[in-house]
């Protein structure tokens, strides 16, 4: 297993580097705060050609390489767990480079040949106080990310901003608006992504980091936020469909997070998350929810609904009903209003949540002598919703059905 300050757990030898080098950023916090991690970033900075570098070490390791900034020379190699960002140095030394960091536990260097640390920022000590502490405010202002860095960094590691520091984050929040928004999006899913980082997102919108790309957040929404871990810890049986990701590194939980910054208007929904770069499923997903919720809470309220207006339901919902039924948990229903409708959706064999089908298109084709088109389908979503309301429970039945739904 890598541990940051045992080169001979690294992906390459340490003789592939040039003297003298050092390991700074995340890696070496992390290292120093004893975390244990699946996979590492390596931040390394060097004092030689790094395009070259790069290029000699993809080759002899076969592994991916991708230059990140050619002018300032970073570049980024890509093992199995391990990505590898090689940096040349910022200033005409170690400490310039670090003067120009975001936060006093990030500005630490690890000289891998001499095995010693470089902290002249006193990060270590920040490190035993469990606080964020910016290096420079000049630094915040020039890359203001690193105030949505800030929130996460403290839901992370459990850390307090230090008062000044917390201050200046909310004189640089509005220059969030003019950082690109697929930078905005990575920070704000790391964050999402915390356990119990509610206080921090509650943090961050008061200090009116969360504005510039959230401007209509609604408090009914937003103070729904601690109640979403909670149901995750009180109801294990809906933990696996929120778990479920919508895209290799985002869950249905971390989406339902995102929908407390949204108001309730499906098209500013789209618009909000589009801008934000997020993926096609994304968007779908909470247009969908955002669009449906009214009118699943308010079948919430029938005891029990109509079956036609349950198999409507189920249909319109698909994969998001899950999410509506947490939501409702979050909300506070009573569970006996809720668990029926995860109880139809767990069971593929529930004609109600899944529109089992007796027959096919073709099999209406066939036996009706009808073309393809619109009709087909029509008939297909009543038959299923006969089946559903008991009707008909055979292909004899739906084939019988069927005729007599398209005679003229």
């Amino acid at each position: 297993m890598l541990h940051p300050f045992n080169p001979q757990t690294w992906p390459f030898a340490l003789t592939d580097l040039p003297p003298h080098g050092y390991l700074v950023g995340g890696a070496v916090r992390d290292g120093l705060l004893g975390r244990t991690k699946k996979s590492w970033d390596l931040d390394l900075i060097c004092q030689t050609d790094v395009l070259r570098l790069g290029r000699h070490l993809s080759r002899k390791y076969r592994t991916g390489f991708v230059v990140l900034d050619a002018d300032r020379q970073i570049a980024r190699l890509v093992f199995p767990q391990v990505t590898v960002d090689l940096s040349a140095m910022q200033g005409p030394d170690i400490e310039s480079d670090l003067r120009q960091r975001d936060f006093t536990i990030n500005a630490i260097a690890w000289d891998y040949t001499a095995r010693t640390f470089y902290d002249p920022f006193n990060g270590q000590k920040d490190l035993q106080a469990q606080t964020i502490r910016m290096v420079h405010p000049d630094n915040l202002r020039q890359d203001p990310l690193r105030v949505l860095r800030a929130y996460r960094l403290a839901a992370q590691l459990h850390f307090a901003i230090e008062p000044l520091t917390q201050q200046t984050l909310k004189d640089c929040a509005p220059y969030l608006a003019r950082v690109a928004p697929e930078r905005v999006q990575t920070e704000l899913n790391l964050l999402l992504a915390e356990p119990h980082s509610s206080h921090w997102l509650f943090c961050a919108e008061q200090d009116g980091a969360l504005q510039p790309w959230f401007p209509n957040i609604q408090p009914a929404w937003l103070t729904l936020l601690p109640r979403w871990d909670e149901v995750v810890m009180t109801y294990p049986q809906i933990s696996p469909y929120l778990a479920r990701e919508l895209r290799a590194d985002r869950s249905v939980l971390q989406t339902l997070k995102l929908r407390c910054l949204l108001n309730d208007n499906p098209v500013d929904v789209e618009q909000t998350l589009t801008r934000l770069r997020y993926s096609r499923a994304e968007v779908e997903y909470l247009v969908k929810f955002v669009r449906l919720w009214l009118h699943f809470a308010a079948l919430l309220q029938l005891s029990p609904p109509a079956i036609a207006d349950q198999f409507e339901m189920f249909q319109q919902a698909g994969d998001v009903l899950p999410g509506l039924v947490a939501l409702a948990l979050v909300r506070g229903y009573p569970e006996a209003q809720v668990w029926p409708w995860l109880e139809r959706y767990s069971d593929p064999s529930d004609p109600v949540a899944h529109a089992l089908p007796l027959v096919t298109g073709h099999d209406l084709m066939e036996h009706l002598n009808l073309p393809p088109g619109p009709q087909i389908g029509e008939l297909l979503r009543a038959l299923a919703l006969a089946h559903a309301q008991g009707e008909i429970t055979n292909r004899q039945d739906a084939l019988a059905l069927a005729r007599k739904l398209a005679l003229p």
